[in-house]
């Protein structure tokens, strides 16, 4: 695949952060408007687990909640996609998924062909990255694709 190729489907993963804002930007300077590139925006909502033989009401609480985030990640991302196609963008689209992040957004190269995962990073500190590691870095180090992130 050369370059040009990889370019025609960008995945750009969200989380709504000031990172991924600059994410992304980047991904809309690196498009060229007159080609056919499209833009797929990805925001992965992990899912609420409830407790096993619960029976205080908390699996109801948690339902609601999560469908409360999903509702307000779909409008996000509606807001997201309009603002790009008002940049000049083409060809963007938006989802929200709930699941693993670093699952979701590699599954989704081979569902979009694309080319290129862009996506922002936050320093969550050496602690907390040695035991859980970033979304960015797992995503990097397992995707078929490149990655670029952003800072």
């Amino acid at each position: 695949m050369n370059i040009e190729e990889k370019m025609k489907n960008i995945i750009v993963a969200v989380d709504f952060s000031e990172e991924s804002e600059k994410a992304v930007e980047f991904a809309m300077a690196l498009i060229d408007r007159n080609l056919d590139t499209t833009i797929h925006l990805i925001h992965v909502v992990k899912p609420y687990f409830a407790p096993i033989g619960d029976t205080t009401g908390t699996t109801e609480i948690l339902q609601e909640e999560e469908e409360d985030v999903l509702k307000s990640s779909r409008n996000k991302i509606e807001r997201m996609v309009t603002s790009l196609k008002n940049k000049g963008a083409k060809n963007v689209h938006g989802s929200v998924r709930v699941g693993d992040p670093v699952s979701i957004i590699i599954a989704a190269v081979e569902e979009y062909k694309a080319g290129l995962i862009v996506m922002g990073t936050r320093k969550h500190g050496f602690a907390k990255g040695i035991f859980m590691g970033s979304v960015s870095e797992r995503v990097s180090a397992n995707s078929p694709v490149s990655v670029l992130i952003v800072r």
